[in-house]
Protein backbone atom coordinates (compact mmCIF):
# COMPACT_ATOMS: atom_id res chain seq x y z
CA UNK A 1 0.00 0.00 0.00
CA UNK A 2 2.69 2.51 1.23
CA UNK A 3 4.37 1.76 -2.31
CA UNK A 4 1.38 2.05 -4.42
CA UNK A 5 0.84 5.57 -2.68
CA UNK A 6 4.55 6.31 -3.30
CA UNK A 7 4.22 5.36 -7.01
CA UNK A 8 1.21 7.29 -7.34
CA UNK A 9 2.79 10.13 -5.45
CA UNK A 10 5.83 9.95 -7.66
CA UNK A 11 3.35 9.48 -11.35
CA UNK A 12 1.37 12.66 -10.55
CA UNK A 13 3.41 15.19 -8.31
CA UNK A 14 6.09 15.39 -9.58
CA UNK A 15 7.24 18.23 -11.51
CA UNK A 16 4.53 20.52 -9.82
CA UNK A 17 5.27 23.58 -8.95
CA UNK A 18 4.11 25.76 -5.76
CA UNK A 19 3.00 28.38 -7.07
CA UNK A 20 0.68 26.85 -10.29
CA UNK A 21 -0.57 24.47 -7.65
CA UNK A 22 -1.82 27.20 -5.03
CA UNK A 23 -3.63 29.30 -7.61
CA UNK A 24 -5.23 26.88 -9.36
CA UNK A 25 -6.29 24.83 -5.83
CA UNK A 26 -7.45 28.35 -4.22
CA UNK A 27 -9.12 29.72 -7.78
CA UNK A 28 -11.72 26.32 -7.33
CA UNK A 29 -12.25 26.64 -3.62
CA UNK A 30 -12.94 30.63 -3.69
CA UNK A 31 -15.12 30.17 -6.86
CA UNK A 32 -17.23 27.71 -5.05
CA UNK A 33 -17.22 29.40 -2.04
CA UNK A 34 -18.15 32.37 -3.58
CA UNK A 35 -20.91 30.59 -5.58
CA UNK A 36 -22.66 29.26 -2.35
CA UNK A 37 -21.79 32.18 -0.16
CA UNK A 38 -21.79 35.56 -2.19
CA UNK A 39 -25.35 35.36 -3.56
CA UNK A 40 -28.59 37.74 -2.89
CA UNK A 41 -30.46 34.49 -2.35
CA UNK A 42 -28.32 33.79 0.75
CA UNK A 43 -28.26 36.95 2.06
CA UNK A 44 -32.80 36.68 1.50
CA UNK A 45 -32.67 33.50 3.00
CA UNK A 46 -30.04 34.08 6.08
CA UNK A 47 -29.45 37.46 6.80
CA UNK A 48 -32.72 40.21 4.90
CA UNK A 49 -35.24 40.36 7.99
CA UNK A 50 -32.39 42.29 10.27
CA UNK A 51 -32.15 45.13 7.60
CA UNK A 52 -35.81 45.38 7.00
CA UNK A 53 -35.65 48.41 8.18
CA UNK A 54 -32.94 50.30 6.71
CA UNK A 55 -34.12 52.40 3.38
CA UNK A 56 -34.21 50.38 0.36
CA UNK A 57 -34.41 46.84 1.89
CA UNK A 58 -34.42 45.54 -2.01
CA UNK A 59 -30.86 46.62 -3.05
CA UNK A 60 -29.40 45.72 0.29
CA UNK A 61 -28.66 41.60 -1.29
CA UNK A 62 -27.04 43.08 -4.03
CA UNK A 63 -24.63 45.17 -1.66
CA UNK A 64 -23.98 41.99 0.30
CA UNK A 65 -23.40 40.09 -3.11
CA UNK A 66 -20.80 43.18 -4.23
CA UNK A 67 -19.14 43.25 -0.76
CA UNK A 68 -18.90 39.74 0.08
CA UNK A 69 -17.25 38.80 -3.43
CA UNK A 70 -14.96 42.03 -2.96
CA UNK A 71 -13.87 39.53 0.30
CA UNK A 72 -13.93 36.11 -1.56
CA UNK A 73 -12.39 37.36 -4.80
CA UNK A 74 -10.07 39.96 -3.88
CA UNK A 75 -9.15 39.94 -0.40
CA UNK A 76 -8.72 36.47 0.27
CA UNK A 77 -6.60 35.79 -3.05
CA UNK A 78 -4.60 39.06 -2.83
CA UNK A 79 -3.58 37.53 0.78
CA UNK A 80 -2.83 34.37 -1.00
CA UNK A 81 -1.19 35.71 -3.74
CA UNK A 82 1.30 37.79 -1.07
CA UNK A 83 1.69 34.70 1.29
CA UNK A 84 1.04 31.91 -0.54
CA UNK A 85 3.26 32.40 -3.78
CA UNK A 86 6.23 33.64 -4.41
CA UNK A 87 5.49 36.85 -6.07
CA UNK A 88 4.43 40.28 -5.05
CA UNK A 89 0.97 41.96 -5.50
CA UNK A 90 2.43 43.57 -8.44
CA UNK A 91 3.70 40.92 -9.79
CA UNK A 92 -0.41 39.86 -10.03
CA UNK A 93 -0.90 43.07 -12.02
CA UNK A 94 -1.51 45.48 -8.96
CA UNK A 95 0.21 48.32 -10.96
CA UNK A 96 -0.73 50.74 -14.00
CA UNK A 97 1.85 49.20 -15.97
CA UNK A 98 2.12 50.77 -19.39
CA UNK A 99 -0.43 53.36 -19.21
CA UNK A 100 -0.56 54.64 -22.72
CA UNK A 101 -1.69 51.53 -24.20
CA UNK A 102 -4.42 50.88 -20.88
CA UNK A 103 -5.58 54.39 -20.90
CA UNK A 104 -6.16 54.37 -24.84
CA UNK A 105 -7.49 51.22 -25.20
CA UNK A 106 -9.71 51.51 -22.17
CA UNK A 107 -11.27 54.44 -23.94
CA UNK A 108 -11.42 53.10 -27.24
CA UNK A 109 -13.32 49.95 -25.93
CA UNK A 110 -15.79 52.10 -24.38
CA UNK A 111 -16.30 54.49 -27.33
CA UNK A 112 -16.66 51.02 -29.43
CA UNK A 113 -18.94 49.35 -26.63
CA UNK A 114 -21.53 52.33 -26.35
CA UNK A 115 -23.48 51.89 -29.89
CA UNK A 116 -23.06 47.84 -29.56
CA UNK A 117 -25.05 48.12 -26.41
CA UNK A 118 -27.35 50.47 -27.42
CA UNK A 119 -27.82 48.20 -30.24
CA UNK A 120 -28.48 45.01 -28.16
CA UNK A 121 -30.83 46.54 -25.80
CA UNK A 122 -33.07 47.26 -28.96
CA UNK A 123 -32.79 44.04 -30.63
CA UNK A 124 -32.60 41.34 -27.49
CA UNK A 125 -34.87 42.77 -25.25
CA UNK A 126 -33.96 40.37 -22.24
CA UNK A 127 -31.42 42.78 -21.78
CA UNK A 128 -33.80 45.60 -20.51
CA UNK A 129 -35.65 43.32 -18.86
CA UNK A 130 -32.19 42.06 -16.93
CA UNK A 131 -30.64 45.82 -15.93
CA UNK A 132 -29.85 46.99 -13.80
CA UNK A 133 -29.95 43.82 -11.40
CA UNK A 134 -31.13 46.22 -8.82
CA UNK A 135 -34.43 47.62 -10.09
CA UNK A 136 -35.10 49.88 -6.53
CA UNK A 137 -32.24 51.66 -6.96
CA UNK A 138 -33.64 53.26 -10.81
CA UNK A 139 -36.02 55.96 -9.06
CA UNK A 140 -33.34 57.99 -7.03
CA UNK A 141 -29.67 58.97 -8.84
CA UNK A 142 -28.24 58.99 -5.50
CA UNK A 143 -29.29 55.67 -4.83
CA UNK A 144 -27.93 54.82 -8.42
CA UNK A 145 -25.13 56.20 -8.10
CA UNK A 146 -23.93 54.54 -4.70
CA UNK A 147 -25.25 51.29 -6.35
CA UNK A 148 -22.80 51.69 -9.77
CA UNK A 149 -20.14 52.38 -7.11
CA UNK A 150 -20.47 49.50 -5.46
CA UNK A 151 -20.66 47.96 -8.60
CA UNK A 152 -17.49 49.07 -9.50
CA UNK A 153 -16.07 47.17 -6.44
CA UNK A 154 -17.80 43.86 -7.56
CA UNK A 155 -15.83 44.33 -11.30
CA UNK A 156 -12.48 45.27 -9.96
CA UNK A 157 -12.56 42.35 -7.71
CA UNK A 158 -13.54 39.92 -10.56
CA UNK A 159 -11.35 41.23 -12.96
CA UNK A 160 -8.52 41.00 -10.11
CA UNK A 161 -9.55 37.28 -9.83
CA UNK A 162 -9.43 36.15 -13.28
CA UNK A 163 -7.10 38.79 -14.87
CA UNK A 164 -4.65 39.24 -12.00
CA UNK A 165 -4.65 36.67 -9.25
CA UNK A 166 -5.39 33.61 -12.23
CA UNK A 167 -3.55 34.86 -15.01
CA UNK A 168 -0.63 36.30 -13.80
CA UNK A 169 -0.13 33.65 -11.14
CA UNK A 170 -0.67 30.79 -14.25
CA UNK A 171 1.03 32.73 -16.16
CA UNK A 172 5.11 31.53 -15.40
CA UNK A 173 3.48 27.84 -15.98
CA UNK A 174 1.58 27.89 -18.59
CA UNK A 175 2.81 31.02 -20.22
CA UNK A 176 0.26 32.57 -22.48
CA UNK A 177 -2.26 29.48 -22.09
CA UNK A 178 -2.72 31.12 -19.01
CA UNK A 179 -5.09 33.21 -20.77
CA UNK A 180 -7.57 30.27 -21.69
CA UNK A 181 -7.44 28.99 -18.35
CA UNK A 182 -8.82 32.16 -16.81
CA UNK A 183 -11.13 32.59 -19.62
CA UNK A 184 -12.89 29.23 -18.86
CA UNK A 185 -14.11 29.74 -15.42
CA UNK A 186 -14.83 33.31 -16.36
CA UNK A 187 -17.53 32.70 -19.13
CA UNK A 188 -18.86 29.64 -16.27
CA UNK A 189 -19.86 32.73 -14.18
CA UNK A 190 -21.36 33.87 -16.51
CA UNK A 191 -23.96 31.13 -16.97
CA UNK A 192 -27.13 33.64 -16.06
CA UNK A 193 -26.57 36.18 -18.15
CA UNK A 194 -28.42 36.53 -21.27
CA UNK A 195 -27.40 34.08 -23.76
CA UNK A 196 -25.05 37.12 -25.78
CA UNK A 197 -24.07 38.41 -23.05
CA UNK A 198 -23.16 34.70 -22.08
CA UNK A 199 -21.67 34.05 -25.27
CA UNK A 200 -19.10 37.33 -25.30
CA UNK A 201 -17.76 36.63 -22.13
CA UNK A 202 -15.75 33.67 -23.60
CA UNK A 203 -14.16 36.91 -26.00
CA UNK A 204 -14.22 39.16 -23.53
CA UNK A 205 -11.95 37.00 -21.27
CA UNK A 206 -9.57 36.45 -23.95
CA UNK A 207 -8.97 40.12 -24.58
CA UNK A 208 -8.88 41.11 -21.37
CA UNK A 209 -6.57 38.49 -20.59
CA UNK A 210 -4.18 39.80 -23.35
CA UNK A 211 -4.64 43.61 -22.41
CA UNK A 212 -3.74 42.46 -19.31
CA UNK A 213 -0.57 40.77 -20.16
CA UNK A 214 0.57 43.42 -22.48
CA UNK A 215 -0.04 46.32 -20.20
CA UNK A 216 0.96 43.73 -17.10
CA UNK A 217 -2.21 45.19 -14.83
CA UNK A 218 -5.51 43.88 -14.43
CA UNK A 219 -7.02 47.86 -14.14
CA UNK A 220 -7.90 48.98 -17.44
CA UNK A 221 -9.71 45.69 -18.15
CA UNK A 222 -11.84 46.68 -14.86
CA UNK A 223 -12.21 50.07 -15.84
CA UNK A 224 -13.48 48.39 -19.46
CA UNK A 225 -15.71 46.17 -17.40
CA UNK A 226 -17.21 48.68 -15.34
CA UNK A 227 -17.77 51.34 -17.78
CA UNK A 228 -19.57 48.75 -19.96
CA UNK A 229 -21.75 47.80 -17.12
CA UNK A 230 -22.62 51.26 -16.07
CA UNK A 231 -23.50 51.93 -19.56
CA UNK A 232 -25.93 48.73 -20.01
CA UNK A 233 -27.87 50.00 -16.34
CA UNK A 234 -27.88 53.29 -18.15
CA UNK A 235 -28.86 52.49 -21.60
CA UNK A 236 -31.54 49.89 -20.25
CA UNK A 237 -33.25 52.20 -17.82
CA UNK A 238 -33.47 55.06 -20.56
CA UNK A 239 -34.60 52.74 -22.67
CA UNK A 240 -37.20 51.40 -20.50
CA UNK A 241 -38.14 54.92 -19.82
CA UNK A 242 -38.97 55.57 -23.46
CA UNK A 243 -41.47 52.71 -24.30
CA UNK A 244 -43.09 53.55 -21.04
Amino acid sequence: MIIHIQTLKEKYLRGWERQATVILLASALLLTLDRYYSRPSFFKRHFAEYFSRLPLPESHPYYYWFLTTAFMLFLVPALVAKFGTAGRLNSHGFQLGNQKLGWCVTGAAWVLMVPVVILAVIVYPPFVEKYPLCKAVVGSWQAFLLYQIAYGIYMFSWEFFFRGFMLFGLEPKFRNYSILIQTIPFAVMHYSKPLPEALGSIVAGVLLGVLALETRSFLYGAAIHWLVAMTMDVVAVAFRHSVA
